[in-house]
């Protein structure tokens, strides 16, 4: 019979959100036999307490809470991966409400496809969060994602709508290794993520579902997995989107590094001339977007090039 972990990495959460999210584990249609749950605590003020796992508790799911002092998203996935031993491991960020049927779907996904080893679903806004129409174009930035009714899976290196966010994400026991190994070889893994307050940085979840390849082993997106991501209306600000845009950018330099290892400054970045070529071609593309996000484009791409340099001081 398999049985999964469920792991919550949360950081001075909002805790009537998080306890949605743990009421909705606690309401899945799953045998709860099935799954356990593991919340780490990476370094909230105060510290979390066992009064959240009420829910769970009085439908006998086993929970515990641990605590991971270093900051950051990434430090606190692999403590996950320490402290857990089952076959796969579910990730629910603290603002993730499942659907009833998601574990019991994803179950069923996995004994039906034993060469994928990490996937996702739909990560949907909830009925009573309208942003405004501006913010719209930002939002898979958000972590908002449906890439339609059909399921993806692939086998590639590269980027592409098969591959799972880190939220609702599945992943492999084997994936899980290669980015517990990646992260013991390479300091640079821990500068992706969010590290508290300080950074926006992203793309930890990228470098851990791109080692499915590496493992032999795809990337899927289940269109029957469901769920309300609960994003903080805060995150709707134009200040923060400008900044969340030019993380995304630093956030991308330190991905490819990380994948293929140091590389020149592209010529296109060091001369300020083509670099404001490339920004205005970019504007182009995204032309018929809001004029935030295209502003949100623009400091991608200064993101993108500081760190560039950065990476060659």
């Amino acid at each position: 019979m398999m049985h999964i972990d469920i792991c919550i990495c949360t950081h001075n959460p909002r805790l009537d959100t998080l306890r949605t999210v743990i009421t909705s584990i606690a309401s899945q249609e799953a045998d709860r036999e099935l799954f356990r749950v593991l919340l780490v605590d990476n370094g909230s003020r105060p510290s979390l307490g066992n009064d959240l796992f009420t829910p769970l508790i009085g439908k006998g799911i086993s929970c515990r809470i641990v605590q991971e002092p270093k900051l950051g998203l990434s430090r606190a996935r692999i403590r996950a991966i320490e402290e857990t031993n089952n076959e796969w491991i579910l990730f629910v960020d603290d603002d993730n409400e499942l659907y009833p049927d998601f574990i019991k779907n994803g179950i069923e996904f996995i004994q039906n496809h034993p060469n994928v080893g990490c996937f996702g679903g739909r990560l949907l806004l909830p009925k009573n969060l309208t942003p405004p129409e501006w913010v719209k174009p930002f939002l898979p930035f958000l972590g908002i994602k449906d890439a339609g009714d059909e399921t993806l899976i692939e086998f590639s290196k590269q980027w592409g709508p098969w591959e799972p966010p880190g939220a609702g994400a599945w992943v492999h026991r084997n994936v899980l290794n290669e980015y517990s190994r990646r992260s013991k070889k390479d300091e640079l893994l821990y500068e992706l993520g969010r590290t508290g307050t300080r950074s926006l940085a992203s793309s930890d979840d990228s470098i851990m579902m791109l080692g499915a390849y590496n493992v032999g082993l795809r990337n899927a997106y289940v269109p029957s997995l469901l769920l309300n991501h609960h994003l903080n209306p805060d995150r709707f600000r134009f200040i923060y989107l400008i900044r969340l845009m030019y993380w995304y950018g630093v956030s991308h330099v330190i991905l490819n590094v990380l994948i293929n290892g140091p590389q020149p400054v592209p010529k296109g970045y060091k001369s300020k001339i083509r670099f404001l070529q490339i920004v205005l071609k970019k504007i182009w593309i995204e032309r018929k977007k809001s004029i935030p996000f295209l502003i949100g484009v623009v400091a991608y791409q200064l993101g993108t090039r500081r760190e560039h340099f950065n990476r060659h001081k």
